[in-house]
């Protein structure tokens, strides 16, 4: 099963294009919000995304028919690996969408920024879920470390990305 979960998310991964930006939130299995969409970002990765050239939609995909298919995978799944899921699915699109900036330095900026806000929403399901004191300790750690390199790559982005010609 987790083979084949891992192989649908990664079939609607790469059929997405790049436009991101100019898509809805669409509603996940598991109840929550799938960021198809580049809105979580600062507003220097979404300019900087839009400068990129991403003004085609989506196309080919049969979105309904991928949902209800991972609705029928997560029927089994308990509160954590739904939250993983869910954690999953809200850092992908942002991600892809970031890494679509013709800029390098302000791509990987503006992509670690989603990609560290997964890493502290997974930490906050295993503190939510999980029974293990140093499990949970490492999700403390990871929640404050990320939350600190957050704020620095939005301060850098504010001090480079127009300098760096992604504006």
């Amino acid at each position: 099963m987790k083979h084949l979960l891992s192989t649908t998310i990664a079939g609607v991964l790469a059929l997405a294009t790049p436009a991101f930006a100019q898509q809805p939130q669409m509603q996940h299995p598991s109840g929550g919000q799938m960021a198809m969409s580049a809105d979580s970002l600062p507003e220097e990765c979404r300019t900087a995304a839009q400068a990129g050239g991403q003004g085609q939609m989506m196309q080919g995909m049969d979105m309904q028919g991928m949902m209800q298919n991972m609705q029928g995978m997560m029927a089994n799944m308990n509160e954590a690996q739904k939250g993983y899921m869910d954690t999953m699915m809200k850092m992908h699109g942002p991600m892809m969408a970031a890494h679509m900036i013709k800029d390098s330095d302000v791509a990987f900026v503006c992509g670690m920024i989603p990609h560290h806000q997964g890493a502290i929403d997974m930490a906050r399901v295993v503190l939510k879920t999980g029974d293990n004191a140093e499990a949970k300790k490492m999700a403390e750690k990871v929640i404050n470390d990320q939350e600190k390199e957050i704020a620095e790559m939005k301060d850098w982005l504010k001090k480079n990305a127009a300098k760096e010609g992604s504006q």
